[in-house]
């Protein structure tokens, strides 16, 4: 019954609202004993001249207020401002003397100045503080109600109440408890609460406290000291012994005032460095005692009052080597006083870690001396993590994932998740459960689950590996061509593997998860495991963490990930969101993808997402789609067609999407296995049957893509068997002519772009069908219909680095048979009258005839506007700033008989003829050319030098000769022959013949 009476009144008179309201009271109740004073102090200080005030104009007063209100609205309405403790009593206190001095003294020589009728002046200020008051509690009231919204995510606070109590620690506890209230020790007492980082130590000390407030000892005093809080060594003593003074204070001012100077005095010790500080009179005013005569004090009024105190020391693993140390001395040396009980939380394998590698102790028996008794948490089972795990996961926001969960909850068993090498306690469960509630939303889409599970164990616990991986992954786990994703590097020469394995017999003291055998001789980053590697030498890593890092990344990217699809981590582009961190805004969904596979609206869904350029994205997804949905396969097919048909304009290579349609159908085919009706009706192949209606007999398909696609086909003769899909060679043979004539059909009188190559590429194509002979008629039979500018103008082929260089594309003797015969066709078909652009092309071809077609010449195009305008774009797309030809002037010589066309090569070097280059014959059926190249700044004085030379040539023969600079010519007397320059290219320069 007393228990209950004393606690009864220490709610009331311990209550902080008891405090503050008695200081209130006693403050108005001295204002109203001390009322003449306050009406003297008032009438001489603060009274102000009445005429004064009003000479100030009224309005004044009112914008004044406005704006305070304004403000005060602002600030504490919208802003939601939490004012300090102190102006939440300086509003208080100031409207209470607002109220006192308007209505509860007696004035006596002053007051208050009217505003109106019935106003006063000092009315405004008493309605801003009230509106202020007003206004902050509803702030507070309305804080409690957001505190109330459901948590996202998982704290880890310690187990308070009995119910969240999931490793019974209630019972240990209540024994803990039980022995407390047996115990009197003359000296302290400590007990250590042992057990590994997040093991539920914290939450074992909560239980403890719970129970002692349940038994209401009135000679029990218990309080929780966290020392981490400090951060000095003498912080850690003051800030103890004022914590406990602070509570002794209530059942002894004295005591209180003891601890006070002891603790003074053990500060002074540790700031001097001196123990005859120790035993020196106190200066505190508290005691004029030395602090030992002050300890032994301190001990006597123990006994007086005959308490037991239990002090609660949490997260000693929080502190640095020097600041443990500087609690263990506490506990055991400094307060070591009667019936004092030290219960200390501590990962006791991290503390002598810590201290022994700083050199602070000599071994871990250093530690020992310190506890009297120790409680060891057990290791907690991971079954019972695992179904904790789940059913945390289950409260947060991914409650409503259903289909998730599950898969976690399935992944977690599985032998290649690692949860059980990563999870040891509810800490680790809890920081997983916030992971995977905050990384869920920005998850690539369709993530293989156990794969992003490992990712996260390795993200947690080695966020060096990720900024590594990040920055190495194509060294690391390379891009496999083949494969087409992301694996670890193999080992070449697997002849150490006895070794290896020997060395990973002796890694088993590490305890990792033995269930998954990984041969780490398999890969060059864990071959040599024992030794430094790249990925572990500047990482502050254990041995033991550098084989879970390295175990870990073998089982994301390693062969033993055998999940190869669209959804494994080892997909590059899964791989590359995961390292960054972040989904980018073009990033393929999984409803986007599926809504391709919708052809409503001739493909609408599909083609608003290739033009937001998800054309990567979508063949990377197909590249590893499987489906027992036979209408979904075939329309997988389409797509992939659909992105055939105009691959170029998607900047992507019309082949490579050719490889993927057939690897899928090549997949698809093996359901035939086991679902023999999947691609067949009536036992016939239907996949070729389909590819017709939907896309060869489908006007929205592009001819010239159809008949590469058939193409394609063929040249996978090999690879493909046609039968499975339901055709021939000859079919397709005979669908390949039928659709060449259909593109020449569309094209006559319809011809294409000057950029447009794609009329060639489908030639081409069918001539992988089809011989010479039968092609290239019916194509000489269109061309003959035809204008032929488009024609001449793609014919011309630029040699490489230049525009100036030009010749006929060997095309033309691929579909005239020789480019002799083209050039017949040309004249053969020329308009009339011929264009000027037709005109100055035949004079192309006639200069390239002399050379037999065998090499590039030196011509320039002032005419042709479809060739000038295809070799600006070669300029164009090369960045050509400089033409490597741009210096080079061509002239060509033609010769009457083999003694003049011998001369014209011999001893032709740049000592005769300035600026000389290089020089070609040829006898074309008799008649005799000579190309000659110069630079064009040596031009006006290199054609008389070789015609002077020339001369010299024919006078050392006993031939006489004469130059003619205005016919560009030089001629034997006697007979009559000559030498003459017949083109000069470009032509500009055939003036400087004439001036020089």
């Amino acid at each position: 019954m007393t228990i209950k009476i004393e606690r009864f009144f220490d709610k009331i008179f311990e209550n902080r609202m008891f405090k503050i309201s008695s200081v209130y009271v006693l403050g108005i109740l001295m204002f109203y004993l001390a009322s003449s004073t306050v009406n003297r102090i008032i009438s001489k200080y603060f009274t102000i001249d009445e005429k004064l005030i009003l000479q100030i104009p009224k309005f004044i007063f009112v914008v004044l207020f406005a704006v305070a209100v304004m403000y005060i609205l602002y600030k504490i309405a919208l802003k939601k401002y939490q004012p300090s403790i102190f102006l939440i009593h300086s509003l208080v206190a100031s409207s209470l003397i607002y109220v006192v001095l308007k209505w509860g003294i007696d004035k006596d020589g002053w007051d208050f100045i009217l505003f109106s009728s019935k106003l006063f002046y000092v009315d405004f200020l008493g309605v801003l503080l009230v509106l202020a008051i007003i206004l902050t509690v509803i702030n507070l009231l309305s804080k409690k109600e957001l505190e109330r919204k459901p948590n996202p995510f998982i704290s880890d606070d310690p187990v308070l109440l009995k119910g969240d109590d999931k490793l019974n620690y209630h019972k240990r506890a209540a024994k803990i408890v039980e022995y407390l209230e047996r115990s009197n020790f003359k000296n302290s007492f400590t007990i250590g609460i042992v057990g590994p980082w997040g093991n539920g130590k914290s939450s074992l000390i909560s239980l403890i406290e719970e129970k002692l407030e349940e038994k209401s000892n009135e000679h029990t005093i218990h309080l929780k000291f966290l020392p981490y809080l400090n951060h000095s060594e003498t912080d850690i003593i003051s800030e103890f012994f004022k914590q406990l003074s602070t509570e002794i204070n209530k059942y002894s001012g004295r005591l209180s005032n003891q601890f006070l100077s002891y603790s003074d005095k053990l500060l002074k010790l540790y700031k001097n460095k001196s123990i005859s500080e120790f035993f020196k009179p106190n200066s505190s005013i508290f005691s004029d005692s030395s602090s030992y005569d002050t300890y032994k004090k301190i001990n006597d009024t123990l006994n007086l009052l005959d308490k037991k105190y239990i002090v609660f020391i949490d997260d000693l693993d929080r502190l640095s080597n020097s600041e443990v140390l500087q609690v263990l001395k506490l506990v055991r040396n400094t307060a070591n006083f009667k019936n004092f009980i030290f219960l200390i939380a501590l990962d006791k394998d991290y503390v002598l870690e810590s201290l022994l590698v700083k050199n602070d102790i000599a071994d871990h028996t250093f530690v020992d001396k310190f506890f009297q008794l120790e409680v060891y948490l057990p290791e907690i089972e991971k079954s019972q993590l695992k179904t904790d795990f789940i059913g945390l996961l289950k409260q947060t926001d991914l409650g409503f994932e259903g289909e998730f969960i599950r898969n976690v909850e399935a992944c977690i068993y599985k032998e290649d998740n690692l949860f059980d090498d990563y999870i040891s306690n509810y800490r680790g469960v809890k920081r997983l459960v916030n992971q995977l509630v905050f990384d869920f939303k920005s998850l690539p889409d369709e993530l293989n689950t156990n794969d992003f599970l490992n990712f996260t164990y390795l993200k947690m616990t080695f966020p060096y590996a990720i900024k590594f991986l990040n920055n190495n992954w194509s060294t690391i786990i390379p891009y496999n061509p083949e494969k087409k994703l992301c694996e670890l590097v193999e080992t070449e020469d697997d002849s150490d593997k006895g070794d290896t394995f020997k060395v990973m017999r002796r890694y088993k003291v590490f305890h990792l998860n033995q269930k998954l055998n990984i041969d780490f001789s398999k890969y060059e980053i864990s071959k040599d495991i024992d030794k430094e590697t790249k990925i572990n030498e500047t990482n502050n890593l254990t041995k033991q963490q550098n084989i879970l890092l390295i175990k870990t990344l073998i089982v994301l990217f390693g062969k033993e990930n055998i999940t190869d699809s669209h959804t494994s981590i080892k997909f590059e582009n899964n791989l590359r969101k995961l390292l960054q961190q972040k989904i980018q805004e073009k990033d393929l969904s999984e409803v986007k993808f599926k809504s391709i596979f919708n052809f409503d609206n001739n493909f609408e869904n599909l083609n608003k997402l290739l033009n937001e350029g998800h054309t990567n994205s979508i063949l990377n997804r197909l590249e590893y789609f499987n489906t027992i949905d036979k209408n979904e396969a075939l329309r997988a097919i389409i797509i992939l067609l659909y992105i055939f048909n105009d691959a170029e304009f998607y900047s992507f290579n019309s082949t490579s999407v050719w490889n993927m349609l057939s690897e899928f159908i090549v997949r698809q085919l093996k359901f035939k296995i086991g679902n023999n009706d999947f691609w067949t009706d009536n036992d016939k192949p239907n996949i070729w049957k389909y590819i017709v209606s939907e896309f060869i007999d489908k006007d929205n398909f592009k001819l010239k893509s159809k008949i590469q696609f058939l193409a394609l086909i063929s040249e996978s003769r090999i690879r493909l068997d046609f039968s499975d899909w339901g055709t021939t060679e000859d079919d397709l043979k005979d669908l390949s002519l039928s659709l060449y004539k259909k593109l020449l059909d569309d094209k006559q009188n319809n011809l294409w772009d000057i950029h447009d190559y794609s009329f060639y590429h489908a030639y081409h194509d069918v001539r992988k069908f089809h011989t010479a002979d039968k092609i290239n008629l019916i194509t000489i039979d269109f061309w003959s219909k035809n204008d032929i500018t488009l024609l001449c103008a793609q014919m011309i082929q630029n040699d490489a680095w230049t525009t100036k260089m030009l010749k006929t594309s060997d095309y033309a003797a691929q579909l005239f048979g020789s480019k002799q015969k083209y050039k017949e066709f040309i004249n053969n078909n020329l308009p009339n009258p011929i264009t000027s652009e037709l005109k100055e092309y035949v004079q192309f071809l006639e200069l390239e005839s002399y050379t037999d077609f065998s090499r590039y010449i030196r011509f320039e195009f002032s005419s042709f506007n479809f060739i000038k305008l295809k070799l600006q774009r070669v300029i164009d797309f090369n960045n050509l700033a400089q033409d490597e030809a741009e210096t080079i002037v061509e002239i060509v010589l033609k010769s009457d008989n083999k003694d003049l066309w011998n001369i014209t090569y011999t001893d032709m070097n740049t000592n005769v003829i300035s600026g000389f280059i290089e020089l070609r014959r040829y006898n074309i059926g008799g008649t005799l050319f000579t190309f000659i190249r110069l630079q064009s700044g040596n031009y006006h004085k290199s054609i008389p030098e070789m015609f002077q030379h020339y001369k010299e040539m024919l006078s050392n023969n006993n031939i006489n000769s004469k130059i003619d600079l205005e016919q560009k010519s030089i001629t034997v007397e006697d007979i009559d022959e000559s030498i003459k320059i017949i083109s000069v290219q470009p032509t500009s320069y055939d003036s400087k013949i004439k001036s020089t």
